[in-house]
Formats: structure tokens, C-alpha cells, sequence
């Protein structure tokens, strides 16, 4: 049996104009389904990884469609505890989505929030060391997803790590329950669901990278229907 046609329904994520109190516990419930399914764990194993191969310090890293900036503060938060120094910009196209995440976060000056949008990312060739973005392809078109993956390259001088949902029934039925089960909030049991048909599968992604024509990308299936799509040091722009 095949798995779901893509479909382009809009997320509540996406829409302008929500209830500052539910966009709050949407991405709240955001930030607990990256924890419970690993999001964080993902991005700081990639980045115990690739980090040693990058010399140049404080390390620049750039997080798109940073939503309630969770990952830069985990990512803050590990550096520290390794005692690498690193900065990181989180870029999110909502300005209420940055508002929220501002109040959310602790303090640091090692995390700047920008509004920009990925499409055109407003940094020079090569600004920073690594670039991560996390459950955002599937907000794009293939064509504009592409056009993502483009200039996330461009802007990314040693690597890159983007991981996302894989579209299946399986995925489809685990995000449908997992938010009946622990979502709290109304936006998140419509957006969840809708996230995994708004996703792509494994040969659309392929389809992805070829068409972005980045090479040396290796794409790593893993646990919970997730993928990510990689750029080591040394594996960059031709």
C-alpha cells in the first residue's frame, strides 16, 4: 500500500494573526515533541560531530525557522557545558512566533533572533560555520524547498544539518495520536497531523537535492520517521 498523497493545507504555524496565548502553547507543544522524539538530541549529536573539525572560534551557527528558539538554547547550553564558545542566530519569518520565543528563552548573549525568511537569507557566502534547520522543508514546495536547501548552502561555510518528517501512513498515524495524547493545545493537534501530509517522501527528497544541485549531501533515514539531510566539513560547495 502507498503512502499519502503530499498535501499544501495550511499549518496554524504558518497562518498570521493567531491568539498570542494559543501561538505560545503551540510552540510549547512544539518544544515537547522535539524532546520526547529526540529534535535536540539529533541536532547536538550531528554538532558533537562535525564541531571538532571546525577550528575557528566562537563558532558561528545559524538555526532557520528557529520557532520558539529552543534549539539555540540547548545548543548554547551543551557549548557551555563542552566549554566551546559558540554564537548562534535563530532566524524565523513571524515576528509573532520571535516575540514569543524571546520571552521563552533565558537571556544570552550568545543568541540573536532575526526576522528573515529562508528563501532569501539576508548573510553573506560562507557567514556561518554550520547551519541547522529543523521541521521546516515541509512549510515549502519542493521547488522552494530546494531553493532553501540552496541558500542554506550558500550561507553555510563547513556544514550543514537539516532534519525533517518522512510522509507515511505510520508517521501520520504516530502524529495523530501522539497529540491526542500530550498536545495541549488545539493548534498543535491540527498541526501535527497536517505536518506529516505536508512532508516529503525519501525520493522527493532525493528529487530535492538534485534539483538545489548542492553536492556531496548525504541523506541519513532515522528512528521516528524523521531524515536528515547532511554537509560535512570538507563535502561543500564545489
Amino acid at each position: 500500500m502507498g503512502g499519502p498523497a503530499r498535501r499544501e493545507a495550511r499549518e496554524f504555524l504558518d497562518t498570521p494573526g493567531q491568539d498570542p496565548h494559543e501561538l505560545s502553547q503551540l510552540l510549547l507543544d512544539i518544544r515537547r515533541a522535539n524532546h520526547r522524539y529526540g529534535g535536540r538530541r539529533l541536532v547536538l549529536r550531528y554538532l558533537e560531530a562535525l564541531l571538532p573539525q571546525i577550528s575557528r572560534r566562537p563558532i558561528a551557527l545559524l538555526d532557520v525557522a528557529t520557532g520558539g528558539a529552543d534549539i539555540p538554547a540547548a545548543v548554547v547550553a551543551w557549548a557551555e557545558a563542552h566549554a566551546i564558545q559558540v554564537r548562534v542566530v535563530g532566524i524565523d519569518l513571524s515576528p509573532e512566533i520571535l516575540t514569543i520565543a524571546r520571552d521563552a528563552i533565558a537571556p544570552s548573549r550568545a543568541i540573536t533572533l532575526v526576522r528573515a525568511d529562508a528563501l532569501r537569507l539576508p548573510f553573506a557566502d560562507g557567514a556561518f560555520d554550520v547551519v541547522i534547520c529543523g521541521l521546516a522543508l515541509h512549510h515549502f514546495t519542493l521547488p522552494d524547498g530546494a531553493a532553501v536547501l540552496r541558500e542554506i548552502d550558500r550561507v553555510a561555510r563547513e556544514a550543514f544539518v537539516v532534519h525533517d518528517i518522512v510522509r507515511s501512513w505510520p508517521a501520520y498515524a504516530g502524529a495523530w495520536l501522539d497529540t491526542r495524547l500530550f498536545a495541549r493545545s488545539r493548534l498543535a493537534r491540527h498541526d501535527g497531523p497536517v505536518s506529516v501530509l505536508r512532508s516529503f517522501t525519501l525520493p522527493e527528497l532525493h528529487r530535492m537535492v538534485r534539483l538545489a544541485a548542492i553536492p556531496r549531501v548525504e541523506l541519513h533515514t532515522l528512528p521516528m520517521f524523521r531524515v536528515a539531510l547532511v554537509r560535512r566539513p570538507g563535502g561543500g560547495r564545489a
